[in-house]
């Protein structure tokens, strides 16, 4: 049996998302080419999927995409 809470408010607890660096955004960027959706490249990540949206449109880690087309060239190098 379920056992009821009693004041307890939906929301009340925020939920905890990672601040995502240089790094991880041309992890975004070779998961996206991988056909990754952003949401579930924001779960890979443990991130908000506007977080992810805001990298592929390059509103935030400018330069990210460039960083990404080297990783993967590296590595079939």
């Amino acid at each position: 049996m379920i056992e009821t809470t009693t004041g307890v408010q939906p929301g009340a607890i925020a939920p905890q998302y990672r601040v995502l660096n240089a790094t991880d955004a041309a992890l975004v960027w070779v998961l996206k080419w991988g056909g990754d959706t952003d949401h579930v490249i924001a779960n890979k990540l443990d991130t908000m999927p506007s977080k992810v949206a805001d990298i592929l449109a390059e509103n935030t880690h400018v330069g990210s995409k460039d960083q990404a087309t080297r990783m993967v060239a590296q590595s079939k190098g």
